[in-house]
């Protein structure tokens, strides 16, 4: 009888050793820390992972571990371990901040927005660094309005290292105020279906007011020519073959994808054996120029692609006509337009007039490439199927074909009338 207490005393022994779950992750994390205090990366790496088996709900070991692997140059594993911590812990700012870096570091935009953003769930909130940081991530991702109020919190601290980039940003952001400005394009493109050549381009040089709104007064010359139209007793036109100089002003509603125009000058032929003169040109309307990218993941090279673009005007010397058009093309994006890129798309357009001119009602569908080099350079070719929404006269088919190949450069530069850098004047 007591042979048989002895070894069940005996076997009893090994399990009181090691006590409960909360005393062996208590005794595992103490070990750790004596580890990483005298420098044993590596035992105290085993230590708290043994922590960690102890009890799976605490962040302490977890957090302790991605600092261990931040300190090893394993950012990837630091970001997975930190993450872990606060999601057990979200009481931490200084978990949520180092996180943020992290992410940042890897360029995971989102996930180190996240990160910050979880900061101001803590009873201590967002510092104005932190306030800087998420202007910076918000401006990444094209969060305007979070960008702004990110970098207005920021400009109120007290430390000038963190205000005054704050408030370079802010100026920045919030435009230039009122500026002179250069804009337009340069557009030749080459029509397989007419065998022609039409060079098109225009410029603009005025004045923009730095407002909610944009207004604008400027000067502009437009050009069209193409390579088959004709004047004299048989012509032949196949596009507005004149130059159209005239004075404009223009209004941008909360600096959004939609202008309100209206221009009034002279145009001038520009076909051998056409009248000279100069002819009044007075038109009016509204234009939108739309783009939007959406990165597939952080990091990732390539973009969805979304590019709406749409003009409704009333020409004068058009017989008084109002013609509008929309274009919209879906695609993806290799590269940046940062440095170089390549798009592949899928197009839509439509046109529409009111005095039913057939060649201004017709609808289209195709698809294209476009090389986009850099420095204002765009090459296009895109084929397309086009139907005429009108019935056209006999000698034109309703439907049709066309390879078009495009050329484009266009600028846009402006001049402050006092850099937005450096302040306010005096």
């Amino acid at each position: 009888m007591t042979l048989a207490v002895a070894l069940v005393c005996l076997a009893a022994a090994p399990a009181r050793a090691q006590g409960t779950p909360a005393e062996r992750y208590t005794a595992a994390l103490n070990v750790g820390y004596a580890a990483k205090a005298r420098g044993d990366t590596a035992a105290a790496r085993l230590s708290f992972e043994q922590a960690i088996a102890a009890d799976t709900s605490q962040a302490l070991p977890r957090i302790e571990l991605g600092y261990l692997a931040l300190a090893g140059g394993d950012r990837p594993r630091a970001a997975d371990y930190l993450r872990q911590g606060v999601d057990r812990d979200a009481s931490r700012p200084e978990v949520h901040r180092q996180l943020g870096y992290v992410l940042i570091s890897l360029k995971r935009t989102r996930e180190a927005i996240t990160a910050f953003e979880g900061i101001a769930k803590t009873t201590s909130g967002l510092t104005p660094v932190d306030h800087l940081a998420l202007g910076y991530l918000y401006d990444d991702v094209g969060r305007e309005k979070s960008a702004l109020a990110a970098f207005k919190a920021a400009s109120l601290a007290e430390d000038t290292v963190v205000s005054m980039p704050a408030q370079r940003a802010l100026r920045v952001k919030q435009g230039p105020g009122t500026s002179y400005f250069s804009e337009g394009y340069i557009a030749p493109f080459y029509q397989t279906r007419f065998k022609n050549t039409i060079a098109t381009g225009f410029t603009r040089l005025g004045i923009e007011s730095g407002s909610s709104w944009g207004q604008a007064l400027y000067t502009s010359l437009r050009v069209t020519r193409d390579s088959k139209s004709s004047g004299g007793l048989q012509s032949r036109v196949l596009s507005d073959n004149a130059a159209i100089l005239a004075g404009g002003v223009r209004v941008r509603p909360a600096r959004g994808p939609i202008w309100f125009y209206a221009e009034a000058g002279g145009a001038r032929s520009l076909l051998s054996g056409a009248e000279n003169s100069w002819t009044r040109d007075i038109r009016a309307g509204a234009y939108v120029i739309l783009a939007h990218e959406l990165q597939l993941g952080d990091g990732a090279n390539v973009r969805l692609l979304t590019d709406l673009s749409g003009d409704v005007s009333w020409y004068e010397r058009f017989d008084k006509n109002v013609i509008g058009y929309m274009q919209l093309r879906e695609g993806f994006r290799v590269g940046s337009l940062a440095t170089k890129a390549v798009d592949f798309f899928a197009r839509g357009w439509v046109g529409y007039d009111s005095r039913a001119d057939f060649f201004n009602r017709a609808a289209e569908i195709g698809g294209g490439v476009a090389l986009r080099p850099g420095h204002g350079f765009v090459f296009l070719a895109e084929g397309i199927a086009g139907r005429y929404i009108m019935e056209p006269p006999a000698a034109t088919n309703r439907r049709y074909q066309d390879w078009r190949f495009t050329a484009v450069y266009g600028w846009r530069k402006l001049k402050p009338l006092h850099d937005p850098t450096m302040g306010d004047r005096k």
